[in-house]
């Protein structure tokens, strides 16, 4: 190797230092950028000539530029993010909900309760009192009207959830097209025999961002491509193609949007992520408090009505209602392939359960009563006929032909408390008329009656739970701050969990400006050193050139 053998070989020095000087300054200029991984050269010996039968090396080459990436680190706040992602979403909601059922105020659905049997005692006190049965009354619209505000204020959280949920879909879209779209520029790049580390990292930055709102599986091709599976193994991504996921109405949860990929439900699939909270909060969390409420309201308005129709009025008056009456409801499931129609009405007020039912068609003829609520059968085995009464629990259904009879599988639901909070009243409008009295021989002085109401403050009226209306409402209560308080210490546990994660990768993949700083100085010096190398070589072949 001659002198021009050794300027090569400096030449080599000089281009990886300053190719390693490059790399160091694009470290330093991304420090700040979440989603970037640090980088270092890959520097290789040249291969080697041999001289008077040694082996002489041939300089340095800069053959790759790799990320300092921690691939199972990557899949752990993937996960981690999943998780957060759903106790984050499920925290969010439950404080809201904790607010709407939030009594501390003096102005919760307890306190009326209480004011109503307290003005009942004091209508028992004076039964001949018009002022006092003014006051009853007054004390009933206050309850009726907490009773309507929550029913509203959760009816409406549940629309705002719904409106999250999509909103979630259009963004899990938004970024599985951004992914696809990286996938394919990956993979042109790097089949050119390039290296495409910035766009990795823009990809796992949106991977993390994806995990944070739905479960997500990642696996990586040979060609640098990834394909993301979500919500079970279904694929939204694969190359630079993906599968939308939509919404749609579902009828037979109460319009509740469900999460379509393609024309498969995938609701039930989903297990985390953002997406998962917001569905949870929605069909069991805020759901289940709409249904408790509703049976609250039904049994009040069911258990005050019964004994109020029995009593007298100041005018005499009889068989009225205090409370607006119960309006039952039945629907046919959306799957039914019969063309029958079904109408429900109370026949004895006293007999009803307060559970839900479903009338169950196993063939054109046959049906059986199902009570939803614990899954016992009422009845079975029985025969259809268009136009006739169905009886049980105090109801009556009617189912009817239309274009067709009922179908094998056809279903008709049930409910007595369906919109009972919602329509929650006083059936009353004249204080004259409320039947302290248990008879019209009593009338004005008997407080039979009136007491008869005021015993249901203590008595376990509401059979499934063994309760009484104020117990029933704590317990809901109780039960929403406990919901509240897990999700929030779920959460926090988390969030300590990512934050780990995080300040790992950080140490492993992130930039420390002090160490690039030192690189800076050390690729700086090699660069020099490289650099006097050639100064001295061309000295050297100056004075060769001189001597001749």
């Amino acid at each position: 190797m001659g002198l021009s053998g050794i300027l090569d070989l400096s030449k080599t020095a000089l281009l990886a230092a300053q190719f390693s000087m490059r790399t160091a300054s694009h470290n330093i200029a991304n420090a700040s950028n979440p989603n970037y991984t640090r980088q270092r050269v890959i520097l290789s010996a040249g291969v080697p000539i041999t001289i008077g039968g040694n082996s002489v090396g041939t300089g340095v080459r800069a053959t790759d530029i790799e990320r300092v990436y921690d691939s199972f680190l990557g899949l752990q706040i993937v996960d981690a993010n999943e998780t957060m992602g759903r106790y984050d979403a499920l925290e969010g909601a439950l404080s809201r909900l904790e607010g709407i059922f939030n009594d501390s105020q003096g102005l919760g659905l307890g306190d009326a309760l209480n004011d109503l049997f307290s003005s009942l005692q004091d209508v028992s006190n004076d039964p001949s009192s018009y002022s006092a049965r003014t006051v009853l009354l007054s004390k009933a619209r206050t309850l009726a009207d907490r009773i309507n505000d929550l029913d509203d204020r959760t009816r409406k959280e549940i629309e705002n959830l719904d409106k999250q949920i999509k909103g979630r879909v259009d963004e899990i879209n938004s970024i599985s097209t951004r992914i696809a779209s990286l996938n394919e520029k990956i993979q042109l790049s790097e089949a050119g025999g390039e290296t495409a580390n910035d766009l990795r990292d823009e990809r796992e930055g949106l991977i993390r961002e994806l995990s944070g709102k739905i479960d997500i599986t990642v696996l990586e091709g040979g060609d640098g491509q990834v394909t993301i599976l979500a919500a079970g193994g279904n694929s939204i991504v694969a190359g630079n193609s993906t599968t939308k996921l939509s919404v749609s109405k579902d009828p037979d949860n109460n319009n509740y949007y469900d999460v379509l990929l393609g024309s498969r439900n995938i609701t039930d699939d989903i297990s985390s992520g953002s997406l998962k909270g917001l569905l949870d909060a929605r069909d069991v969390n805020f759901q289940d408090t709409l249904n408790r409420l509703e049976t609250l309201a039904a049994s009040i308005t069911k258990e005050f009505n019964v004994i109020h129709r029995a009593g007298y009025g100041l005018d005499s008056s009889t068989g009225n209602d205090f409370f607006t009456a119960l309006s039952p409801s039945v629907t046919a499931k959306s799957t039914n392939t019969g063309g029958a129609a079904a109408t429900v009405s109370i026949q004895t007020l006293s007999s009803l359960t307060l559970d839900e039912y479903e009338i169950r068609f196993s063939s054109a003829t046959t049906f059986s009563v199902v009570n939803a609520t614990d899954g016992t059968v009422v009845s079975s085995g029985n025969s259809y006929t268009s136009g006739a009464n169905i009886d049980f629990d105090g109801i009556r259904v009617v189912v009817t032909d239309g274009s067709t009879g009922p179908q094998p599988g056809d279903v008709f639901k049930v409910s007595v408390t369906d919109g009972a909070a919602q329509n929650f009243g006083v059936s009353l409008t004249a204080a004259n008329k409320f039947a302290a009295a248990a008879n019209s021989s009593g009338v004005p002085g008997d407080n039979t009656n009136v007491l008869s109401m005021i015993n249901l403050e203590d008595t376990n009226v509401l059979s499934n739970s063994g309760a009484t209306f104020s117990a029933y409402y704590s317990s809901l209560i109780s039960d929403i701050g406990m919901a509240s308080g897990e999700a929030a210490v779920n959460r926090g546990a988390q969030e300590i969990v990512l934050e780990e994660l995080n300040r790992y990768r950080s140490s492993v993949s992130g930039v420390s400006l002090d160490e690039e700083a030192t690189n800076l100085l050390k690729y700086q010096y090699a660069y020099e050193a490289a650099a006097k190398v050639i100064t001295v070589v061309d000295s050297m072949m100056e004075t060769i050139i001189n001597l001749r």
